[in-house]
């Protein structure tokens, strides 16, 4: 839904640039199928399938025990998830020159979700600038340095951050036409934002 606000003497045009959770997930899962595919095809191609079965093989046979695996897989997913919202918040604040009081951290139970947010609209290139962050830092890096050293669990688990940014790519996407001179809002409770555009009078 489209709408008008006046913000600092200026009216903007407020655009819904958004869609259902429930869309963002089946977009995301279509986009990162295939990825998934490619990280791991790359990683054979580059260091050979049975590499890639004796390192994941060798999880379940160490001393340390499936369980002991488990728990470590879920401490760094909960740490990287958590540095994902971080890196969002942080770079947001930064690149938009916003207080950091002007940052949300919170968790949408309703489709057990983390979000970030800007309590403040922020200029469209600094919004892209921070969602696109924590996709580069925790998966698209480690993702190149795992490939780079042949350490499957690095590579892994980057794959597994690149896939979880899978709707900051959406989000990317849905902006990729908007003018540099807009502002953008988060949206509340769906994926994407609300972008305002200047209403020339």
């Amino acid at each position: 839904m489209n709408s008008s606000i006046d913000l600092k003497d200026t009216v903007y045009q407020r655009k819904d640039y958004s869609v259902s959770m429930v869309k963002a997930n089946v977009y995301v899962l279509l986009l990162t199928a295939p990825l998934t595919l490619i990280i791991a095809a790359a990683f054979g191609l580059l260091w050979g399938i049975e590499k890639m079965l004796d390192d994941f093989s060798a999880v379940y046979e160490s001393p340390a025990g499936v369980f002991s695996s488990y728990a470590i897989f879920l401490l760094v997913m909960i740490v990287g998830i958590a540095l994902h919202e971080f890196i969002h918040g942080v770079t947001w604040s930064l690149a938009g020159c916003k207080p950091w009081r002007s940052i949300k951290f919170g968790f949408q139970w309703k489709t057990f979700t983390p979000y970030t947010h800007c309590l403040e609209p922020l200029p469209v290139n600094a919004y892209r600038i921070g969602t696109l962050m924590p996709g580069l830092l925790t998966g698209v890096f480690p993702v190149l340095v795992g490939l780079a050293i042949g350490d499957l669990w690095v590579t892994f688990f980057g794959g597994l951050f690149l896939l979880s940014a899978g709707g900051d790519a959406l989000i990317l996407w849905l902006l990729r036409k908007v003018a540099p001179s807009a502002l953008v809002e988060d949206h509340p409770t769906q994926a994407g934002c609300y972008v305002l555009e200047a209403i020339n009078n």
